[in-house]
Parts: structure tokens; C-alpha cells; sequence
């Protein structure tokens, strides 16, 4: 019997009028908008399953999701064919032909978030659902300085909100990558890991930002993370700045071909 054609597929999106990414009964969803637009044309009834679920109103310009057709489609047409039934608030950016046994999640070994802030007095007038405004001056100085002690492997427990279910592994990950990049009206952080807990980097951005304002000092940060207890945190920042850059896979499954592999621990495997 033939093997099911598989295929990678890079997803953007703006979250604002998604209610997240997985499909929810009388709510609309990204995953929900993909399989309606394979079924129109004429791929018939498809399970697209993503890399992660990003929760209402975060944004995407690198999520990645598997499907399996019954028939063959040439990838490079894939994306133009999807995107003529998208809204206009989703898109397929790239699609390419991905091993039988090939999983968006499992074969993941890391994602790259930034979170965006603007901190200008005044409201801005455009792109207001894609930034979080924090309306005051922050010191970013103070705040690179914390977020220092975030890089490598820890148990992130303070900043995991409850996901409503069983937590199978733990709190344990490994961050990569932490970056906080000062450019004019405002900063984002970003940050590369091999997986993320529910809510972990909004939790993230609201602790720095509590060093930010003064209300906290740098060394704060490494105390709530030793607590190991999200009362320890400060609050968790709104979804609109929230973006998922790119998941990140080995070189050879890379969307774009010239991804450098992540290691990941075991326990790290498959990012929530």
C-alpha cells in the first residue's frame, strides 16, 4: 500500500480574531480555518496538526504544522492554492514534501518567541493589536541584566500558569537563547528554548517588566525563579505582543533548508 503523501507546512497569522490555534467547538481557530481551506480544494477531510497551540490572540509569522493527503500536491503550490481560501488574517508561507512518520510536534527541537512592547507615552494609532503598550519609560538596562540568569536549563515553575490538565513533564526546560532588544519606542525579548510551559514567556515579560517599571531589582528575577511558585512572579503579560517566530527543527526538515539543529534534552522534547 502507498505511503500517505506528508507535508511540512509554515503558517502566519495574526491571533487578534483567533480564539487560539486548535480547533474549539463555536469558536474560530486557526487549525479550524486550514482544514476548511484544504477541504475546499478538494483535499477532503484533514487532520492539520501544528507544532504547538498559541492561545488567543498571540500572533505567528513561523508556525509549522504536518498534514497527510490522500493524493499528491505539488508543494510549491500548495501555499497558493491554500492562501486563495485563507482569510485574510492567515496565510501559508511555504510547504514541502516531509517524511512518512514526520510530526510537527514531536520532531520539533525548539521554537523562537519575541514579545513586543511599546513604551511610548502617547496610544499608537496603527498596529495597536500587535504590541503590548506599557504606556511609561522602562530600564531596559536593568531588565537585560535580569533576564540573564533565565539562559540554560531550570525548572520554570514560577512562570507556569496552570494549563487546566496534567502536566506529564514536569517544569524543567532549557532556554537557549535570551535576548532583550532596545530599538526606538520600545523593546522586545526574545527567546529561543527547547520548549515552553503554558503561558511561560508572557510570565516571563511580565516579571521583567516589574524590574522595568522599578518596582522590583534585577535580582529579584533569579529569587521568583528558585521559588519555583508562580505567586512568586509578577503578573502575566497580555497575548497581543506575543509572537512565535519559528520552530526549529533538524537541518535536513528545516522549512527553510539552513536551520542549525538544537539540542534537546529527553524531557524537552515537544514543546507545549
Amino acid at each position: 500500500m502507498p505511503a500517505v503523501p506528508t507535508y511540512l507546512l509554515t503558517i502566519a497569522y495574526e491571533g487578534t480574531r483567533f480564539h487560539g490555534w486548535q480547533r474549539q467547538a463555536g469558536f474560530r481557530t486557526v487549525q479550524q480555518e486550514l482544514e476548511q481551506a484544504f477541504a475546499a480544494i478538494g483535499c477532503g477531510a484533514v487532520h492539520v496538526e501544528g507544532a504547538g497551540r498559541t492561545d488567543a490572540g498571540v500572533h505567528a509569522i513561523g508556525q509549522c504544522a504536518h498534514v497527510r493527503l490522500e493524493r499528491p500536491f505539488p508543494p510549491d503550490r500548495l501555499p497558493l492554492a491554500l492562501n486563495a481560501r485563507l482569510p485574510d488574517d492567515v496565510a501559508v508561507q511555504a510547504a514541502r514534501a516531509a517524511p512518512d512518520d514526520f510530526h510537527a510536534r514531536f520532531h520539533a527541537r525548539g521554537k523562537r518567541y519575541a514579545y513586543r512592547c511599546l513604551t511610548a507615552p502617547m496610544r499608537p494609532a496603527i498596529g495597536r493589536p500587535l504590541y503590548h503598550w506599557v504606556r511609561r519609560p522602562v530600564d531596559t538596562a536593568a531588565m537585560r541584566a535580569a533576564a540573564g540568569v533565565l539562559r540554560g536549563r531550570h525548572d520554570f515553575a514560577s512562570f507556569a500558569t496552570n494549563p487546566g490538565y496534567p502536566r506529564k513533564r514536569g517544569t524543567v526546560r532549557t532556554l537557549h537563547h535570551v535576548h532583550l532588544l532596545h530599538r526606538p519606542g520600545g523593546f522586545d525579548f526574545v527567546v529561543q528554548g527547547s520548549g515552553f510551559l503554558y503561558m511561560m514567556v508572557r510570565n516571563l515579560v511580565g516579571s521583567l517588566l516589574e524590574i522595568g517599571f522599578g518596582n522590583r531589582p534585577p535580582g529579584w528575577l533569579a529569587d521568583v525563579l528558585a521559588a519555583r511558585d508562580r505567586r512568586a512572579a509578577g503578573p502575566t503579560a497580555p497575548a497581543a505582543g506575543l509572537f512565535l517566530l519559528r520552530v526549529l527543527y533538524a537541518p535536513d526538515l528545516s522549512p527553510a533548508g539552513d536551520e542549525p539543529g538544537v539540542t534537546a534534552a529527553p524531557d524537552d522534547a515537544a514543546a507545549e
